[in-house]
């Protein structure tokens, strides 16, 4: 069911607490999902938080009541070798807002950021989170290795799938 009441804007360090209580959220539901860990970003005070939202990409999903209800963020590295590479990280929807399309709006925000200076955009996916990586085949992602074993939670490993879209 798309809805199209979402308001997609790039998130400022104004948003940093709905930022966290979201990111926050993700990394307790769906720890085998990210890098991070919930343990470690819950240790962050808001200014950092804050910090790493104004020097990036982050974009955000609101829905009519302003609630924050999904989050991607858009790195683009720095190194002169590697700085037409974008990452993308961190995408999180809260469940409630699940088919609602909003993923693929976050999606088409982040991968237009990273466009407009890089021509390549990568990003992992835990292999078990298959709506994910249909999402990204959608948007026109490949697969192009797998990160055997990539993270540990709970003595439990999981494998990530590598993806990357070129610039046409």
């Amino acid at each position: 069911m798309q809805n199209s009441s979402m308001d997609i804007r790039k998130l400022t360090g104004e948003d940093a607490a709905a930022f966290q209580a979201i990111r926050l959220e993700g990394l307790q539901s769906h720890p085998e999902a990210f890098g991070a860990s919930y343990e470690d970003e819950s240790k962050l005070p808001l200014s950092l938080v804050s910090e790493r939202i104004e020097s990036g990409a982050v974009f955000g999903g609101f829905n009519d009541d302003r609630a924050l209800e999904g989050v991607i963020g858009i790195l683009k590295s720095q190194s002169e070798k590697v700085r037409h590479i974008a990452t993308i990280w961190g995408m999180f929807v809260r469940p409630s807002a699940r088919g609602t399309g909003l993923s693929s709006q976050l999606l088409s925000a982040a991968i237009d950021e990273g466009f407009r200076d890089c021509r390549s955009i990568r990003l992992s996916v835990v292999s078990t989170n298959v709506a994910a990586r249909r999402l990204y085949q959608r948007a026109g992602f490949t697969q192009w290795a797998t990160d055997r074993a990539a993270l540990c939670v709970d003595g439990v490993f999981y494998d990530e799938i590598l993806m990357r879209l070129e610039a046409e």
